[in-house]
C-alpha cells in the first residue's frame, strides 16, 4: 500500500512538472491565444499587405460605402476614427448610426480631393482602408506607407454592385480575421443576384419596361447614372436602359432629353434631397414640368432608399436594394417577396439591429439633410 502510495505521489510530481514545462514552452497554446500574430493579405492592387494582428484604430481614407460594410464583417465600429466628410454624413443620417455613434469621428485629413497625410498620421492608424483606383488616395497610401502604416487598398472598378460588396467583405474578413462572418454576406448576396436574374430571364423581351436611373437631382442640374452601377442594377432586373447610350459614370441630362427617352420607370437616387413626389407634382425646382413623361404619370417614380448606405451605391444593402428594384420593376414576378419583412430580418441577422415599422419609413423616405 505504500509503495502504491508513493508512486502516485510521483506521478502527480511528474505531472505537474510536465505541466510548468509545456506552460513555459515555445508550444504553449494558451499564451498563443494572446498574442494574436500578424496578419498577410492581398488587397485590390494585388500586393501583399502586412495588417497588425490587433487592430484598435481603423481609418477609412477614402469616400467609398465601406464604413457599413466594416461594420457588417464583423469590424467594431468604436475602432473607426477617420471617415471622410460625405461618409461621415453618411453614416450619421443612415441607420448606421444605430449601430454606432460615429458623429465624433474626425474628418480632418480630407481638404477637398486631397488628402492631408499628416493629419491620417495624428490619428495614429494601425490600418488605412482606401479607394486603390483613386490616383490621390492611392498615392496618399504611398507616403503612409514609407511612414510605416498599413494601408490596404479596395477597388470601386467592379461593375457589379453585389460583386464589390463581396468583395469588400472577403477583404476585410480576412483583415480583421472574421472570414465566417464574411462568407455568411457573400453567400447572401450571390443567392439573391441568382434569385432576381433567373426570375426576370423568363420575362420576353418585348415585355420588358425601360428604366432610367437618376444619379442625382439638384438645384445644380439632374445627372443620370451612366456607365457606373446604375447600369448594374437595370440590367440584372431585366430592364430596357433608355440611358445606355452614355458614356460617362455620372453624365449630366437635360430634361429634355429624358422627355426623348420616356421612361416608363425613374428611379432617384437618395444622394438628392427631393422626393418622388417632388418630381410627379412639380414642386422640385421652379421651372421643371416632369408632368408629361410616361413614368410621372403612370407613377412610377421611386426614391431609392438610404438604409446603412444610399442603396444607389454598392454598400452592406445591396442585395436588398436589387431585391427593392426589381419588386417595383416587375411586382408581378416578385408577389412571394415581403420587402418590409426581408429588410427587417436581413438588419436583425447581419446588423443586430431591430427595426421598426417607423423606422422602416424613414428608411424608405431618406430626410432632406441625408442627401449627399
Amino acid at each position: 500500500m505504500k509503495k502504491t502510495k508513493k508512486w502516485i505521489a510521483l506521478l502527480l510530481v511528474l505531472t505537474m512538472a510536465l505541466t510548468l514545462f509545456t506552460g513555459c514552452g515555445g508550444n504553449n497554446t494558451a499564451n498563443n491565444d494572446k498574442i494574436v500574430e500578424s496578419r498577410t493579405v492581398i488587397d485590390a492592387t494585388e500586393r501583399e499587405i502586412t495588417v497588425p494582428g490587433e487592430i484598435n484604430r481603423v481609418v477609412i481614407m477614402s469616400t467609398m460605402p465601406l464604413c457599413s460594410v466594416y461594420c457588417m464583417a464583423g469590424g467594431d465600429p468604436d475602432k473607426i476614427v477617420g471617415l471622410t466628410p460625405e461618409s461621415k454624413n453618411a453614416a450619421v443620417n443612415s441607420f448606421l448610426s444605430q449601430v454606432a455613434d460615429l458623429s465624433d469621428v474626425s474628418t480632418a485629413f480630407a481638404e477637398g480631393e486631397a488628402v492631408n497625410v499628416e493629419e491620417v498620421m495624428n490619428l495614429n492608424p494601425d490600418v488605412v482602408f482606401y479607394n486603390s483606383w483613386h490616383a490621390g488616395d492611392s498615392a496618399a497610401a504611398a507616403k503612409l506607407e514609407e511612414l510605416g502604416v498599413a494601408c490596404v487598398g479596395f477597388t470601386t472598378d467592379i461593375p457589379s454592385a453585389i460583386e464589390s460588396v463581396s468583395t469588400w467583405a472577403t477583404l476585410i474578413g480576412q483583415v480583421l480575421g472574421t472570414e465566417m462572418q464574411a462568407d455568411k454576406i457573400v453567400a447572401y448576396g450571390q443567392d439573391v443576384e441568382k434569385m432576381v436574374m433567373d426570375r426576370v430571364a423568363q420575362i420576353p423581351e418585348e415585355e420588358r419596361r425601360s428604366a432610367l436611373i437618376l444619379a442625382n437631382y439638384n438645384a445644380s442640374g439632374i445627372s443620370a447614372a451612366g456607365t457606373t452601377f446604375g447600369r448594374y442594377w437595370l440590367a440584372t432586373i431585366g430592364a430596357e436602359n433608355v440611358a445606355l447610350e452614355l458614356t460617362q459614370k455620372v453624365a449630366p441630362v437635360s430634361l429634355e432629353q429624358i422627355y426623348a427617352w420616356d421612361p416608363e420607370y425613374i428611379f432617384l437616387n437618395s444622394f438628392s434631397a427631393f422626393t418622388a413626389e417632388d418630381l410627379m407634382t412639380n414642386n422640385a425646382i421652379a421651372g421643371h414640368d416632369w408632368s408629361g413623361l410616361t413614368a410621372v404619370q403612370n407613377g412610377h417614380v421611386y426614391k431609392m432608399p438610404l438604409g446603412m448606405y444610399y442603396w444607389f451605391a454598392p454598400c452592406s444593402d445591396s442585395p436588398l436594394a436589387l431585391q427593392w428594384l426589381a419588386k417595383h420593376l416587375y411586382p408581378e414576378q416578385f408577389t412571394d417577396i415581403d420587402m418590409d419583412a426581408e429588410i427587417k430580418d436581413y438588419f436583425k441577422e447581419f446588423y443586430g439591429v431591430t427595426l421598426s415599422d417607423e423606422d422602416l419609413h424613414t428608411l424608405y423616405n431618406p430626410p432632406a439633410e441625408s442627401a449627399m
